[in-house]
């Protein structure tokens, strides 16, 4: 592992890791099913990796709108998470996901005049 402390200052801060060579620790590579996802709506999806109470990291997802004429179960794959080596007792994985959009619509009427 590499870290390095960074001072914010404004504009564009750059930092140099150094090199790193891969090989410990592993990958969490998890998949899930929304069901009965409405057409046209767009959901918000968190998936955290916890251990305890603490949260080890956390993936934050829109997911686009599907176009089926009726609700439909949307398979996402492909969450994952990296796990530091030494970690060897259970964790919790937990998800939770909210429409984003309401599928409102606006009627813009131009006034004649």
């Amino acid at each position: 592992m590499l870290e390095r402390q960074i001072m914010p200052e404004g504009g564009v801060v750059y930092c140099d890791l150094g090199a790193l060579q891969p090989g410990g620790g592993q990958i969490i590579d998890c998949s899930l099913v929304l069901t009965g996802v409405l057409p046209e709506r767009r959901v918000a999806l968190a998936a955290e990796l916890m251990d305890g109470d603490t949260c080890l990291g956390a993936r934050l997802f829109t997911v686009p709108p599907h176009h089926q004429p009726a609700a439909a179960d949307v398979t996402l794959t492909g969450l994952r998470f990296y796990l530091p080596e030494g970690v060897s007792h259970p964790l919790t994985l937990r998800a939770d996901a909210h429409y984003i959009d309401r599928n409102e619509r606006c009627l813009f009427v131009p006034s004649s005049g």
